[in-house]
């Protein structure tokens, strides 16, 4: 009996796993964006981009999960290591516009659709 109630406890300290974590780590990203005010809406969703600690924990947990990631090289900033997850993706500048390694620059949006836009959002995404 005394080992049900250790595992038990053991369970109820661990961090959730995949994907349970996404619905908590989506709130602390959006309740940052809000109170940044780093909201936008566009043509079909409202977009919430968040920075900072809310950023990081997002992006670690893409990493631990292993979601597939890809870079994008824009000129002016740099080139971006982007992963995507339901509802958004995170941008991590690797590195500045004159190729040398950074460390600075992490952003996460999350774009909630506007009612009657639920279709495929990928386009939205920048």
């Amino acid at each position: 009996m005394l080992n049900i109630v250790l595992l038990a406890a053991a369970a109820a300290g661990a961090e959730p796993s995949f994907p349970e974590q996404v619905p908590g780590l989506t709130e602390r990203c959006i309740r940052s964006a809000i109170d940044e005010r780093e909201t936008t809406e566009e043509e079909r969703a409202h977009k919430y981009m968040c920075t900072g600690e809310a950023a990081e924990r997002l992006w670690v947990w893409l990493e631990q999960a292993k979601l597939p990631s890809w870079e994008q090289d824009t000129p002016q900033e740099g080139r971006w290591l982007s992963r995507e997850f339901p509802l958004g993706a995170c941008f991590k500048r690797i590195r500045d516009a004159g190729g040398r390694a950074t460390d600075t620059g992490l952003s996460c949006s999350i774009w909630i659709p506007r009612g009657g836009a639920a279709s495929d959002m990928s386009d939205e995404r920048e």
